[in-house]
């Protein structure tokens, strides 16, 4: 399977095992984040795999945002899809944020895990994630409605593969405590981030 380690190694993925760890990542989470944790990916590939995926997540949701973009009779609305490049800087942040949380909280409680590996683990949720906005863009085209629906689902598919990721990397056992945990620490987070932006004075954009 390869090492365990964020340091030096190799690793590498053909596109057939590439699929075949999504099938088994939605099939078995747990299973599939050991897997991947066990493939002993260096620490600079990890930061390289983040970097392609919140790139190639902008640019989704700027294709997004010109498909399906309605004329708003002169009115010129700033939104983030727009600006892919400032888009991916805040989906790169809240990454490395959600590895952090996830490593050092689960700390905290007596898990084990590393940020390197919470880091690799956070940045395959988002490859997921990526495999389901496709699928959501192709189903917006011919069937709307499902793409609604399918949008909801992917925020339940994000915190259960996170509950289910943080279980594996600290070795807890208890589905319900991790997710009370995540709950907690989400709530906690926007809080202070919630403070942090008012005191910097950063407010909601507003139609120019």
């Amino acid at each position: 399977m390869g090492r365990r380690n964020g340091g030096a190694g190799e690793a590498s993925m053909s596109f057939d095992d590439f699929k075949a760890l999504i099938g088994l990542s939605f099939r078995d989470p747990q299973g599939a984040a050991r897997a991947l944790l066990g493939q002993g990916w260096p620490v600079q590939a990890r930061w390289m795999a983040l970097l392609a995926a919140v790139s190639v997540s902008a640019l989704l949701a700027w294709l997004a945002a010109a498909l399906f973009a309605a004329p708003r009779d002169g009115t010129q609305v700033v939104m983030l899809s727009q600006q892919p490049i400032v888009l991916a800087g805040m989906q790169m942040a809240a990454i490395v944020l959600a590895a952090g949380l996830m490593s050092g909280v689960g700390r905290m409680f007596g898990g084990q895990g590393r940020f390197e590996d919470a880091l690799l683990l956070t940045v395959w949720i988002e490859v997921l994630l990526l495999v389901v906005q496709v699928v959501q863009l192709v189903l917006s085209l011919v069937l709307p409605s499902v793409a609604g629906m399918l949008g909801i689902a992917a925020m339940g598919l994000f915190l259960w593969l996170t509950v289910q990721f943080t279980k594996t990397l600290h070795g807890f056992t208890s589905t319900p405590k991790v997710a009370l945990g995540l709950i907690g620490t989400a709530i906690a987070a926007g809080f202070v981030l919630s403070i942090v932006a008012a005191a910097l004075g950063i407010l909601p954009e507003m139609p120019q």
